[in-house]
């Protein structure tokens, strides 16, 4: 049986809550068990993973194994398995091109996991516990994303400031159908060299053309589904996905979460807030 649909999913029994705004996520679960098949960091994100009551299992591709309570996850650590039964499990999912991202990933410095002093959340946990039947605002859920960053990091956000040409580059990937996105239109664009606008676009944002491609019109269709009514066929045909299981397996990848109950039977309510 098909999952109720993404734009309304009435009073079905859910198992947690997926919040997601432009180029973030947040998702909360009283119990959370994501293996391989979900592909929790095949995209290119730093993750902050709080066991609100428990610790909270991380279990890496390369075979390492991390505990804790407060858990920070740089984009180069891989693929990995979460276990957090009972933990009242927390993932706040930062992509690049977001300050977030940026101050997170120098806190970082290169390491693959920190883990964190959990006493430092203890104001924000309330709230996050409380908002795993769905009921955060869009307001809040900005401020306790933004919160957890100075939490971690101590700095306060500012806007990123980035080379002009990828910007414009940035802007031309936002209008256009996936299909039509490719390395030789996108540079000509901007006046560089194909080799040379592949570095500095990777170099700015983390992620190959396609890569960033993929996710701004995954978050484009998302915007289409709820914002103006379409159905995931036809916005996926305006965003220019080959097709419908294509919409699907883009958004796996980029959720850990399949929109189809029979690849995955956990239920999220999925909340979102698109600036």
């Amino acid at each position: 049986m098909a999952i109720p649909s993404i734009k309304a999913q009435g009073d079905t029994e859910f198992e947690g809550v997926v919040y997601y705004r432009s180029r973030s996520i947040l998702l909360l679960a009283p119990s959370l068990e994501i293996g391989p098949g979900d592909k929790t960091h095949k995209r290119r994100s730093i993750r902050l993973v709080i066991g609100c009551k428990k610790p909270v299992t991380l279990e890496f591709e390369g075979g390492g194994v991390l505990a804790g309570e407060a858990l920070l996850v740089g984009p180069d650590a891989g693929l990995c398995n979460i276990s957090g039964p009972d933990a009242h499990v927390a993932i706040l999912d930062f992509s690049p091109v977001m300050a977030e991202f940026e101050a997170l990933d120098q806190f970082l410095g290169g390491s693959p996991v920190k883990e964190l002093d959990v006493d430092q959340f203890s104001a924000l946990i309330p709230r996050l516990i409380g908002g795993q039947d769905g009921s955060l605002g869009c307001d809040e859920l900005v401020e306790i994303m933004q919160s957890a960053v100075f939490l971690v990091t101590g700095t306060q956000l500012s806007p990123l400031e980035y080379d002009p040409r990828i910007i414009k580059a940035l802007n031309i990937i936002e209008e256009l159908p996936l299909a039509s996105i490719c390395l030789d239109v996108l540079s000509k664009a901007v006046n560089l060299s194909p080799d040379r606008f592949r570095h500095l676009f990777k170099e700015t944002t983390g992620c190959t053309v396609s890569q960033y491609a993929r996710q701004a019109a995954l978050w484009r269709a998302l915007n289409l589904i709820t914002q103006r009514d379409y159905t995931v066929t036809a916005a996926s045909h305006e965003l220019g996905f080959h097709d419908v299981s294509h919409f699907y397996r883009v958004y796996s990848d980029m959720f850990g979460i399949s929109l189809s109950e029979r690849n995955n039977p956990r239920k999220f309510r999925r909340v979102r807030c698109f600036n």
